[in-house]
């Protein structure tokens, strides 16, 4: 069985670039990976394919 969650309070929170993971880090000094939004594939393809056109400078999305 796995640990599901923090044992401390979050104090950071950062989503993946492709929006479907998100990390949060702990006063517990852990990171965790939180799969939190399914990509459909198909769809996946088609914005790759977009977002190569456009080259987008932003690179890393904060929550906050």
């Amino acid at each position: 069985m796995c640990d599901p969650g923090h044992t401390a309070r979050v104090l950071h929170m950062a989503m993946s670039p492709d929006g479907s993971t998100v990390v949060s880090a702990a006063a517990d000094e852990t990171l965790r990976l939180w799969k939190c939004f399914a990509v459909d594939p198909h769809k996946k393809d088609k914005q790759s394919s977009s977002k190569k056109e456009s080259n987008s400078s932003l690179k890393f999305h904060s929550l906050r």
